[in-house]
């Protein structure tokens, strides 16, 4: 019996915790009860489940059946799963022939002789556990994951355990009973993420305010020896503030694909060969959505990037504002028919300029025709140069109130700057101006955001030349008549003086 029981615990149960992915981690003393001798069928048995992710740092060695320490680096526990345990019939482990029975059976060829009613787990908590109901008869059971995570991508592979275990001639400590069993099966899982990507400063993309980037990222699962990735896609499904640009504007690159390593060392992924992009716009019944499909070659080449991340960056536009400023959107991973969901939110905004005339004290007169520019930063504003553009469009003119709106803007600072006056006024003296947009819609009552305004005064009428009327030109004709009578007096007594002269000479 010690040989059969020996072949057993290696083939049988050695076959569970390596398929079950078991941890990667040196034996701790039993915690459960353990008797030498004869199985007990009196002793109460226990069977508890630890559930974790499998990753490169656990899975690769078998477990013992005893309760690990939780500092063993076990991995990330994961909640929500639920097994059942059924009792495979003629297994009588009281026995030798039971034994023998169980040192040749594997999974497949024990399912199909169950017998009973399954026991069911409890959902396994935050920390991984799930547990099964007291009192399961001694024997031999074919385990299986009914409910997987939420996160998990493939399923622990059906296992056996007996009730008790044996530790094995090489167990510590040795020859001995396991009633309370411990097993720690693994799931591979990804994690997905979705974030706004910032457009870096002063780029062309920034200069483009009303495109969002957006980051969909979805790790590469580790996998149990000898699975494969046969499904790997990543769709954006984006709401009605986004549409997918037809165009992209100059110096502004398409949605993109990186794959790395578990390293984090990018790797060579060609659109076409390896993946698919397919982007399909709204209608009246479904959202717009950008699907990251792998191809048959590329997903053989995930299956070998094991621990690695994909990262789908999707250009999106934005083409109105939600009522709270946030755009938020949504992404579902799908990796072996596992998926999982995320949302990612961006702030939008607007400005609105308002172009008036006003005295001191005076009432607002509202002008039309003021044109505007939007500016990243103050030497491009000096300079009237690279203007931001919204949709393909880069000034903005007031209408007859006076206002116009920078329709779609991503918040940050920017400069104002008014570029031709409305007819008859002067460019304003504060020219630009510098702004701050937020989240949400232009308001000019309290709190005011989103808004600037640009006082115009009139073009001088100094500038001109008019008709001199009125008080000045009787000025003129007085002064141009005492020049006159100056004159005649000067003449007069020019002439007296040479009449003196010739009587003097004549005496």
């Amino acid at each position: 019996m010690s040989r059969s029981f020996t072949r057993w615990f290696t083939a049988a149960i050695g076959a569970f915790v390596l398929a079950a992915g078991a941890a990667m981690v040196a034996v701790a003393p039993a915690q459960g009860v353990t008797l030498p001798g004869n199985i007990d069928p009196d002793q109460p048995r226990s069977l508890t489940v630890h559930k974790f992710a499998l990753g490169p740092a656990n899975g690769q060695v078998a477990g013992t059946g005893q309760e690990l320490p939780s500092t063993a680096g076990l991995g990330t526990p994961l909640p929500g799963a639920v097994f059942t345990a059924t009792q495979v019939a003629g297994v009588d482990l009281t026995t030798p022939e039971g034994w023998t029975i169980a040192n040749n059976l594997t999974p497949q060829t024990a399912s199909t002789r169950l017998t009973g009613t399954p026991f069911t787990s409890t959902p396994s908590a935050a920390n991984g556990t799930a547990t099964f109901p007291t009192g399961m008869p001694l024997g031999l059971y074919y385990v299986q994951e009914t409910v997987l995570p939420a996160d998990a991508t493939n399923p622990t592979a059906p296992f056996l355990v007996s009730l008790p275990l044996p530790t094995g001639p090489v167990g510590a400590p040795a020859n001995q009973w396991i009633y309370d069993v411990h097993v720690y099966p693994k799931n591979a899982v990804t994690e997905t993420t979705k974030t706004r990507v910032p457009a870096p400063a002063n780029s062309a993309e920034a200069r483009n305010p009303d495109l969002i980037r957006w980051s969909i990222a979805a790790s590469i699962p580790t996998l149990a020896a000898g699975d494969t990735i046969s499904t790997f896609t990543l769709t954006d499904t984006v709401p009605d503030a986004l549409v997918f640009p037809d165009t992209l504007p100059v110096g502004v690159s398409p949605s993109t694909v990186t794959v790395t390593n578990s390293g984090g060392v990018a790797q060579s992924f060609v659109e076409g060969v390896d993946y698919t992009i397919t982007n399909t716009a709204a209608t009246s019944t479904t959202q717009a959505t950008s699907v990251l499909t792998f191809t048959t070659a590329g997903l053989t080449r995930l299956t070998g990037l094991q621990g690695g991340l994909v990262s789908f960056n999707v250009l999106t536009r934005a083409v109105s504002i939600p009522p709270n400023g946030v755009i938020t959107n949504t992404a579902t991973a799908n990796v072996n028919g596992a998926t999982e969901t995320v949302t990612g939110s961006s702030p939008i905004g607007q400005l609105t300029v308002f172009a008036f005339e006003s005295n001191t004290g005076g009432p607002r007169t509202p002008l039309a025709g003021a044109v505007y520019q939007v500016y990243l930063n103050q030497n491009d504003a000096n300079n009237q140069q690279n203007p931001v553009s919204v949709n393909g469009t880069s000034s903005w003119t007031t209408d007859a109130t006076g206002f116009v709106a920078i329709p779609i803007i991503t918040p940050g600072n920017y400069y104002v700057r008014e570029i031709t006056p409305p007819a008859g006024f002067n460019l304003p003296q504060t020219n630009p101006v510098q702004t701050v947009v937020v989240a949400g819609l232009t308001s000019t009552v309290a709190p005011v955001q989103n808004y600037v305004e640009f006082n115009h005064t009139q073009v001088s009428a100094a500038n001109f030349l008019l008709p001199y009327t009125g008080g000045d030109g009787g000025l003129w004709f007085g002064i141009g008549g005492g020049a006159l009578l100056a004159i005649a007096l000067g003449a007069a007594f020019l002439v007296a003086r040479r009449r003196q002269a010739a009587e003097l000479a004549s005496a």
